[in-house]
C-alpha cells in the first residue's frame, strides 16, 4: 500500500513540474537561510557552555554611587579575590583575569601580541586545554609563560620543542626573561574569555603600584568566583555589603558601593554592563537575525502551503473519481499527506545542501567559523520543520477534499467555500513580511550611509594610527624618533602623536568635584600641540597648544564644548580647570566625535603632559592601555606606497620591533561591524523574501489561468483586448498586495524606530521609504503575474473554448 501511495505521489508531482518545482526551490531557499541563521544565533547564545562549572563560575561588577552619579565596573580591585575567598565558604576556588598588549622578544624578533596575567587557578576554574603542563600547577615559578600552540609555532616554528624555550615580555617598565612551561589549545571561538599568552599574577608587582594592591577605589582586574554546589547566588550578594564595610572603614556610605554576580553565560550578551576584557555582541542583532530567518521560512512555508490549497480546488474531480472507485477517507488523507511530505523532504534535503554550499560566504559575511553538525538539534529542526509544514500544508486537501460527495463532485455542483479566503490571507501574509523587510533594508542603508559620510569634526582620510605598543614614557620617546624620521619622507603631510588615537573608541575616563561640589566625569588624552592641526579638529574659541611656549607643555589644556556646558563655564579661555587641576583653559576646540556615534560627544579635556592630571582627578580608568600612537596623515591615497615608506622609517628607528598600523577610516568603520553585517543580511533576505512570494505569486497566477481558461476565451470573442485580460488576472493580486503594504508599514517603522534608538545620531525615517517599498513590491508582483495573464490573454480563444 505504501509503495502505491509513493507511485502515485511521485506520478503526480513530476506530472506538475512547474508547481512541483515552485514549491520545492521556494521551501529549500527558506529553510537555507533559516538554518544558516540559526547556526549564527546559536553559537552566539551557546558562549562559555563548554566549561564543566558553567552553572556556577560568576564575574564579579562592582557598583558605586558618587555624587549623584552611578558607576559600574567590570575590572575590580585586586585584593577582591582573595578577600571574598577567604570570608565566604561558598566560594569554592576564584581566578583574576588582566588583558594588556605588551611588545614579546624571541631572538631577534619582537611581535605585539595581547597578553592575558591569571591566577594559577586559572586552568581549574576554567575548561580550556592544556596540551602540556601541569594543570595544578601551570606556572612553577612568576617567570613561567603559557603560550597557545599557534603562537608557539609562530614564535618557534612547527617542530620546535617549545617547553624550557624562553622569551622576553615587556611588563609594565621592565624587561624579564620568561620560560615557556606550557602549551594550551587556543580558546574556543564561543568564549568570553581569550587568549594567546599567559603569565602568573606574580607580575602585577611591575604593572601597578603599591597601592593598588590593597585600595578597593583602584579597579584593575576581572575577578572570577566559582561557587560551592548549591549555593544561592542572591543569598551570597546579600552578605557582600557587610564585608565591603570592612573593607572600607571610614569610607564606607550605604548604598554608595556593592558588588554584583553576573553569570559567565551572560556575559556574551549583556550590555547593561561595560565589556570587560574582551568585546561583547548586542543581543538586539541575534534577535534581528532570528526574526529575519523566521520571517524567511514563514514566507516559504505561507508559499508552499498557498500553493498546495490553490492546487487542491482542482483535485476535486479527482477525488470523486478515487471515491467512486472504492477509495476510502483515510486512504486519500494519507495519499494527500504523503505527497506534501515528499515536497517536504526533497526541500529539506535541498535546503541542507544549499547550507553546505553558501556555509563559506555566510562565515565570511558574519566573521565566523560555523559550521553544520548533524547533532540532535539539527535533526530535531529538520524534522520537526517536515512534519509541522507537512501536516499544515497537507491539512486542507487531506481533511477538506475526501470528505466531498462523489456524486455532487462529479456533477459539478460542489463550491469551494473559503478556499479564496485562505489563500488571500496567506499571500497577504506573505507580502507583509516581504514589504517590511524591503522597509528594514531601506532605512538600514539610510543609516549606514549617514555614519559613513556624517561629519566627524576632524579629517579621517588618509591617516595611518601606528601603535608604539610600549609603556607611556618608553613609547613617547620612541615616538617622537619616529615623528623626525617620517618628516624626512616627502610623502608624509603631518605626523601627530597622541596618548589615545580615533581607533580605540574610548580614551581615559577621568572625574572630579568642582567648586560646586558636583561631580563630574569626562574623557582625557594627551596630545602633542600638532595633534589638533593634524587631525583637522576645529577651534571655536582661543587658541591651541604650542610647541614653542614652555608652559603649554605643563600648564595649558584644551576643552571641547560639551566640557564647558558639563561645568556650566562662561568665557572658559584664560580660566583655571575646575577642581584640583591646576591648568589654564587656553582654547575651545568644537565638538568632534572621538567616539563611535552611537554615543553623544561626551566633555573632553586635552593636554600635553599629563601627570599632573592624572595625580589630580578623582577617578582613572581606561579600556586601552595609554600607550603612544602615531597618527600619520599621507599626501596621496596609494595604499601600498604608503606603507612602504612607513615601515621603512619605522625599521630605521627600531629595526627588531614589527610594524603595526591600522588605516583610520577602516578603524572608524569597524565600530558598526554588527550593523553593517546586519545591513548585508537584511538586504539578501529581502531579495531572497520577495523571490520566493513572487514564485508564489507565479504559480497561483498559473492556477488562476487555468481555472479561468473558458471564461478567458468567451471574454476575447466578445471583444474585449488584451490590457482587459491582463486587468481582469490582475486586479485580485493588487488589492492582496496593497493590503499587506497597510499591514506591513507600521510595523516596520515601529521596528526601524526602535532600532535607531541605539544611536546618538541617525536619519529620519522619510514617507518616501515606504511609498517606495510599496510600489517596488507592487510592481514586482504585477510584473511576475502578468507573465501569465498576458500569456493567457494572447492564447487563441477558440483554442480556450476547446478547453474544459
Amino acid at each position: 500500500m505504501l509503495k502505491n501511495y509513493l507511485k502515485v505521489a511521485v506520478r503526480y508531482l513530476l506530472r506538475y513540474k512547474t508547481y512541483t518545482a515552485i514549491n520545492i526551490l521556494g521551501l529549500a531557499v527558506g529553510i537555507t537561510c533559516c538554518l544558516l541563521i540559526m547556526l549564527f544565533v546559536r553559537s552566539e547564545f551557546s558562549y562559555d557552555q563548554f566549561h564543566n562549572k558553567v552553572n556556577r563560575i560568576y564575574r564579579v561588577s562592582q557598583h558605586e554611587k558618587y555624587e549623584g552619579q552611578d558607576f559600574v565596573n567590570t575590572v575590580t580591585p585586586l585584593s577582591m579575590a582573595s578577600v571574598i575567598q577567604q570570608a565566604y565558604p561558598e566560594v569554592e576556588s576564584s581566578c583574576r583575569v588582566f588583558a594588556f598588549n605588551r611588545l614579546v622578544k624571541v631572538g631577534n624578533n619582537s611581535f605585539n601580541e595581547d597578553i592575558r596575567m591569571v591566577d594559577s587557578t586559572f586552568f581549574r576554574v576554567f575548561d580550556f586545554k592544556l596540551l602540556q603542563g601541569d594543570k595544578e600547577n601551570p606556572f612553577p615559578n612568576a617567570s613561567s609563560v603559557i603560550l597557545t600552540n599557534e603562537i608557539a609555532k609562530k614564535y618557534f616554528g612547527n617542530n620546535a620543542d617549545v617547553i624550557g624555550k624562553q622569551l622576553l615580555i615587556e611588563v609594565g617598565d621592565e624587561k624579564i626573561l620568561f620560560t615557556v612551561s606550557g602549551i594550551a589549545e587556543p580558546n574556543p571561538e564561543e568564549s568570553s574569555i581569550r587568549y594567546k599568552l599567559l603569565i602568573p599574577y606574580a607580575n602585577a608587582k611591575y604593572m601597578f603600584g603599591p597601592n593598588a594592591f590593597t585600595s578597593w577605589f583602584n579597579v584593575q582586574s576581572e575577578t572570577y568566583l566559582v561557587l560551592k554546589e548549591k549555593t544561592n547566588m542572591a543569598a551570597l550578594e546579600a552578605k557582600f555589603p557587610a564585608m565591603i564595610k570592612t573593607q572600607l572603614g571610614e569610607d564606607y556610605k550605604e548604598g554608595a558601593f556593592n558588588l554584583r554576580l553576573q553569570p559567565l553565560t551572560a556575559i556574551h550578551l549583556d550590555t547593561s554592563l561595560p565589556a570587560g576584557n574582551e568585546p561583547i555582541s548586542n543581543p538586539k542583532y541575534s534577535y534581528i537575525l532570528s526574526t529575519i530567518g523566521i520571517l524567511l521560512l514563514l514566507v516559504a512555508c505561507i508559499n508552499f502551503i498557498t500553493l498546495s490549497v490553490g492546487r487542491s480546488s482542482s483535485r476535486a474531480m479527482e477525488v470523486g473519481v478515487r471515491k467512486v472507485m472504492g477509495a476510502e477517507r483515510r486512504q486519500l488523507i494519507r495519499q494527500f499527506w504523503g505527497e506534501a511530505f515528499l515536497l517536504t523532504l526533497f526541500s529539506v534535503v535541498i535546503g541542507i545542501v544549499l547550507a553546505f554550499v553558501f556555509l563559506k560566504p555566510f562565515n565570511n559575511l558574519t566573521d565566523r567559523n560555523l559550521s553544520i553538525q548533524f547533532d540532535f538539534g539539527l535533526i530535531f529542526f529538520c524534522t520537526g520543520l517536515m512534519a509541522t509544514i507537512a501536516i499544515i500544508a497537507g491539512i486542507y486537501p487531506a481533511v477538506i477534499l475526501s470528505g466531498f460527495k462523489p456524486i455532487e463532485v462529479l456533477k459539478g455542483k460542489l463550491k469551494m467555500k473559503g478556499n479564496n479566503w485562505l489563500r488571500q490571507s496567506l499571500v497577504v501574509g506573505q507580502f507583509v513580511a516581504s514589504i517590511a523587510m524591503i522597509v528594514c533594508t531601506i532605512v538600514i542603508s539610510q543609516q549606514m550611509k549617514f555614519l559613513q559620510n556624517k561629519d566627524l569634526g576632524y579629517t579621517k582620510k588618509q591617516v595611518i594610527v601606528v601603535p608604539t605598543n610600549k609603556s607611556r614614557k618608553e613609547g613617547l620617546s620612541l615616538a617622537q624618533l619616529y615623528q623626525t624620521e617620517l618628516l624626512k619622507h616627502p610623502e608624509v603631510a603631518d605626523v601627530a602623536i597622541s596618548l589615545y588615537s580615533f581607533n580605540e573608541n574610548a580614551w581615559i575616563e577621568m572625574g572630579i568635584t568642582d567648586d560646586k561640589k558636583v561631580y563630574h566625569s569626562f574623557q582625557f588624552n594627551a596630545v602633542m600641540p600638532e595633534f589638533i592641526k593634524t587631525m583637522g579638529i576645529k577651534l571655536k574659541e582661543g587658541r591651541s597648544l604650542d610647541a614653542t611656549n614652555q608652559a603649554d607643555l605643563t600648564q595649558s589644556a584644551l576643552v571641547n564644548e560639551a566640557f564647558v556646558n558639563e561645568f556650566g563655564l562662561k568665557n572658559p579661555v584664560g580660566k583655571k580647570l575646575p577642581g584640583k587641576f591646576d591648568q589654564q583653559i587656553v582654547g575651545v576646540v568644537k565638538d568632534f566625535n572621538y567616539q563611535s556615534l552611537h554615543t553623544k560627544v561626551r566633555p573632553l579635556m586635552m593636554v600635553v603632559m599629563p601627570d599632573s592630571a592624572f595625580r589630580r582627578s578623582e577617578n582613572i580608568s581606561y579600556d586601552f592601555p595609554p600607550q603612544p600612537r602615531i597618527s600619520v596623515r599621507m599626501k596621496t591615497a596609494n595604499a601600498v606606497a604608503n606603507l612602504a615608506v612607513l615601515e621603512k622609517a619605522w625599521k630605521t628607528v627600531v629595526p627588531n620591533q614589527d610594524f603595526d598600523y591600522k588605516f583610520l577610516d577602516e578603524s572608524i568603520a569597524a565600530q558598526y561591524k554588527s550593523e553593517q553585517r546586519t545591513n548585508a543580511i537584511v538586504k539578501i533576505a529581502s531579495i531572497l523574501s520577495i523571490f520566493i512570494a513572487c514564485m508564489g505569486l507565479f504559480g497561483l497566477a498559473t492556477l488562476a489561468v487555468v481555472r479561468r481558461t473558458k471564461e478567458i476565451g468567451v471574454r476575447k470573442v466578445l471583444g474585449a483586448g488584451v490590457g482587459s485580460i491582463v486587468g481582469l488576472l490582475s486586479k485580485g493580486f493588487v488589492k492582496m498586495v496593497a493590503m499587506a503594504a497597510i499591514i506591513a508599514f507600521p510595523l516596520a517603522w515601529w521596528f526601524m524606530n526602535d532600532w535607531l534608538k541605539d544611536f546618538a545620531y541617525k536619519v529620519n525615517i522619510s514617507w518616501w521609504v515606504f511609498a517606495l517599498s510599496g510600489i517596488a513590491a507592487l510592481l514586482v508582483a504585477l510584473f511576475t503575474v502578468s507573465l501569465q495573464a498576458i500569456k493567457a490573454a494572447l492564447t487563441n480563444p477558440v483554442k480556450s473554448l476547446r478547453t474544459e
